[in-house]
């Protein structure tokens, strides 16, 4: 049996720290998969090991802390940082001092002096924190992004340090005080800013993946906090009275009112009362819903108009909110595929890095002084940090599930939403899917020889025992006829994509389609004229004998011809594979021109045709609601689950709709090409960055004419390529789907 733990992970700041922290939970017994998520500061580790891997332990080898989340209380969002001006006006003051005094040196009395002091007090105050860390990854054998800065910034503190000892050896001559000072100034300045820039951008890119990250939080304030909760009050006259309780005190079964204006507490069905609900924040539709009663709300939506009562269904962890929150949560923590290559890259970057500086600091030794030698192996160290290659993927990744769960589209993970980036058809299923899932019996035609009453009663019965939405449109007609029903059966099998049937007075009466009849060797009346009007035809049938049909209708949705023309836009082919009849599914296809038809298909042979299609290279996304439908949903590429639908359907599917809005699905591959476009952006940014950076910044190119990079300008240029990738992925929280 395997287990999925999540861990915080503290003291990670650039792509290589992850790189050491997958590695080293990877390689502890028992862990089948880990994926670490700088932009979240979080690990997901998948392992079958008993007990569990030590994973904190491992963590800690490697130079950083893990803690793992064991209450639901740990998911509450922790903004991850804020804008903190003090964090960055602190080395700032010094810094600007020290560059003051270095451009005005000749006029200022001991101006060396004051460089050390200051630049001493910045780099030991504001800069000790990439010292200690620094420290601590050299302990571990490791090195991260605080080991450059720190060997970065030290090295040019030294270096001022060096001058400034050397100072009195020169002389009180003013061609010596100009050499000394210049160079006290330009190496103090250079160690200064390098942890001025860094701290700013770090402070910048926290603040951007505050805002990146901040979509649970928005999620859970929806939330109300209390409920108007009717409980008896245990007299003779069992009458109710209103108790206000904290939320996560309502219990299963409560009865709940809601007034206008108020939020729904949680997730349940409506007993009295007609209203209209705005479930804009589930399913991204601006206008609001008319709810009844048998009609299902969900916590956190908003009644606009009449008070209702209803009765509580989901609570606590269960309802659909947190539900979402908890998707929402662990899809920002997952991994894109196309993140393997920056990954990679970054296991071996800081290696690379420091040899590169190694190789720049021999060179300038010979052909120019130890003061310009050191500046150009420092600038090489800082300018090289992988901070934006880390951040690349996971910060866009983190936009687009928040946003995906605004317009009502759950991504399981990072790898569905690159996948659905890529599909080329799109199969829907019919009934509850392009059809408003809400079937009516038109026409209840009994056979010869047997009453009206009788076909609803048998029928009505065995349906009692299902909750498929044919079954409910039975026992719907049969109690508004006022038939009387007998008691559910105690055992009602149900066959997938056929029917259900159950022994009454010592007979297997049957209710299903004509398949289901054809099965069991029963001949069916001929239903073309139901069929031809676009309507279903449901056969009762008791032992051998056929008792009758009824001719069942299931509008199309009226934003389905929507979502098909708006795929057509996306150039994904649209196709229908339905267990119905061919002329209905034809009927259906026709309305909202859909030419790739799959009709009369068992559960298996929907997943069937999903390989077949496949097999010609073709990256399909199945779009189902029911049992029917899990198999095709698992098969496909993407599997999307209408929200409203079956449990083991959306288990089964890589993106769940909220809603039952078709026109989720095209939105849902938009998303997805706007942030795979996004991502790519990132990585171009990321590694063209440094592969223009660290040559300027050796300066070996400057025979050719290029500039040479500054130590101070190279902190900058590193932290803005940072600020840069984050910006750039806090674009898609604009999205607007144009489908």
């Amino acid at each position: 049996m395997t287990h999925t733990a999540r861990y915080r992970i503290e003291g990670m700041h650039c792509a290589a720290c992850v790189s050491r922290v997958e590695s080293a939970i990877g390689k502890l017994p028992g862990v089948l998969s880990v994926a670490v998520n700088l932009a979240t500061n979080e690990a997901r580790v998948k392992h079958d090991a008993d007990p569990p891997p030590d994973v904190a332990h491992a963590v800690e080898a490697v130079g950083y802390r893990a803690r793992e989340w064991l209450t639901t209380d740990d998911d509450t969002p922790v903004p991850i940082a804020d804008f903190q001006i003090h964090e960055v006006v602190r080395p700032a003051v010094p810094a600007l001092a020290v560059v003051l005094l270095a451009y005005f040196v000749e006029s200022i009395p001991f101006a060396p002096i004051w460089m050390l002091l200051l630049a001493t007090l910045a780099l030991f105050t504001s800069g000790r924190e990439f010292f200690i860390n620094a420290a601590r990854s050299l302990s571990h054998a490791t090195f991260d992004m605080d080991v450059l800065v720190a060997l970065g910034s030290g090295a040019a503190y030294l270096a001022g340090a060096w001058s400034f000892w050397e100072f009195p050896k020169l002389g009180l001559n003013h061609v010596g005080h100009s050499v000394a000072s210049g160079q006290c100034g330009s190496d103090f300045t250079a160690a200064v800013l390098i942890v001025v820039f860094v701290r700013f951008g770090r402070t910048l890119e926290l603040r951007a993946r505050r805002k990146a990250s901040d979509a649970i939080g928005r999620l859970l304030s929806l939330q109300s906090p209390t409920a108007h909760v009717l409980r008896s009050t245990g007299d003779l006259l069992a009458q109710e009275r209103e108790v206000e309780l904290p939320v996560d005190q309502v219990l299963v079964g409560d009865v709940v009112l809601v007034r206008a204006g108020e939020r729904v507490p949680v997730d349940g069905i409506v007993l009295a009362g007609v209203t209209e609900i705005d479930e804009s924040s589930f399913t991204g539709e601006p206008l609001p819903v008319r709810k009844q009663p048998e009609d299902r709300v969900l916590g956190g939506s908003i009644n606009q108009s009449g008070s209702f009562r209803f009765r509580a269904e989901r609570v606590g962890d269960e309802m659909t909110l947190r539900r979402i929150a908890t998707l929402v949560r662990d899809a920002q923590g997952s991994k894109a595929p196309i993140a393997r290559l920056a990954d990679r890259v970054a296991g071996i970057f800081v290696p690379i890095v420091l040899a590169i500086a190694a190789v720049t600091l021999i060179w300038w030794l010979k052909h120019a002084d130890v003061h310009a030698a050191i500046s150009r192996a420092v600038a090489v160290l800082v300018v090289a940090c992988p901070c934006a290659l880390g951040l690349a993927t996971p910060t866009a990744v983190m936009v687009a599930m928040g946003k995906g769960a605004e317009f009502g589209v759950l991504f399981k993970d990072g790898a569905a939403l690159e996948q659905t980036a890529s599909l080329q058809i799109a199969l829907f299923d019919k009934t509850g899917t392009l059809t408003e899932g809400q079937p009516e019996i038109v026409e209840v035609l009994p056979s010869e020889g047997i009453s009206r009453s009788e076909l609803l009663r048998l029928a009505g019965t065995i349906a009692s025992g299902s909750n498929h939405p044919l079954a409910r449109a039975v026992v719907t007609i049969a109690k508004q006829e006022n038939v009387p029903l007998e008691p559910t059966p105690a055992q009602v099998h149900s066959e997938p994509g056929l029917g259900l049937s159950a022994e009454l007075g010592g007979e297997t009466v049957r209710l299903g389609s004509w398949r289901w009849l054809k099965r069991a060797e029963i001949g069916s009346p001929p239903a073309a004229r139901i069929e031809s009007l676009g309507r279903t035809a449901l056969f009762v049938a008791r032992g051998a004998q056929t008792l009758g049909m009824f001719s069942v209708e299931d509008r199309v949705r009226s934003t389905a011809s929507e979502a098909m023309l708006a795929l057509r836009h996306l150039h994904v082919t649209t196709g229908l594979v339905s267990g119905d009849r061919l002329p209905v599914a034809q009927s259906v296809a026709h309305k909202l021109g859909i030419t790739l038809i799959e009709a009369e298909r068992l559960p298996t042979e929907k997943a069937d045709v999903v390989r077949s299609l496949q097999a010609t290279g073709l990256r399909v996304g199945m779009i189902g609601d029911g049992v029917n439908d899990a198999p095709a949903l698992a098969v496909a590429d993407v599997g999307f689950a209408i929200g409203a639908g079956a449990d083991v359907a959306i288990e089964a599917a890589d993106v769940t709709l909220v809603g039952s809005d078709p026109r989720a699905v095209p939105h849902a591959i938009e998303l997805a090409w706007r942030t795979l476009s996004i991502i790519r952006q990132n990585l171009f940014f990321a590694f063209g960055y440094n592969v223009v950076s660290i040559p300027l910044a050796t300066g070996l190119l400057s025979e050719f004419g290029a500039i040479i990079l500054p130590a101070g300008l190279a902190a900058a240029a590193m932290s803005a390529s940072s600020v840069l990738v984050v910006t750039n992925s806090l674009r898609l929280r604009r999205f607007k789907p144009m489908s």
